[in-house]
């Protein structure tokens, strides 16, 4: 695995050159071109995906044909349909790449593995899973009590190389607005 990877890791744990060497049986290295899925909706979401490089978007199709951004995510950030992931449901959710994208994937059956075998792993993987609820409750938040002005600065502030490699339709879509709306912002 990368450098990058064990650096990452390195943020919530220290771990040696030979715990890094275990814990990296469990990812597999994978490239994605432009326009593919590592999600697609009505099937299972088997892997997590941490992004070394690269840019994604997961997405809903609503029953009316409106399509939603739920998230985006780029290097060094995490990924998955967390209920399809973690118990086994369809997905009902896209996770569609905007760039070319490189990940490591680990399955479900892997990240057990690993947390069963190394507390360090099973602490890392709680504490992102911490910041995801965070992030969540946080988006929610900001749609709640918000209008379409604060949640664009909000997103400017904390996202600023995303908001330039995101399509404005997206982008819009994300916040809750029409392109239109946005250009107006």
């Amino acid at each position: 695995m990368q450098e990058i990877v064990k650096q990452h890791i390195n943020k919530i744990v220290q771990i040696s050159h030979e715990e890094f060497e275990e814990i990296e049986t469990f990812f597999y290295k994978e490239h994605y071109k432009k326009g593919s899925y590592l999600v697609e909706a009505g099937k299972l979401a088997t892997y997590e995906f941490y992004i070394t490089k690269g840019l994604v978007a997961s997405s809903f199709l609503n029953e009316y044909g409106k399509n939603s951004i739920l998230h985006f995510a780029a290097e060094n950030q995490w990924i998955s349909d967390i209920e399809s992931f973690n118990t086994g449901a369809q997905t009902r959710i896209n996770i569609k790449c905007l760039e070319d994208t490189e990940v490591y994937r680990i399955s479900y059956q892997d990240k057990e593995k690993l947390c069963a075998v190394s507390k360090k792993m099973e602490y890392f993987f709680r504490k992102k899973s911490n910041d995801t609820c965070i992030m969540l409750q946080n988006r929610i938040m900001i749609f709640m009590y918000t209008n379409s002005k604060d949640r664009y600065d909000k997103f400017m502030a904390l996202h600023p190389s995303i908001f330039l490699r995101v399509p404005k339709l997206l982008l819009a879509s994300f916040l809750g607005v029409t392109e239109r709306t946005l250009s107006v912002i």
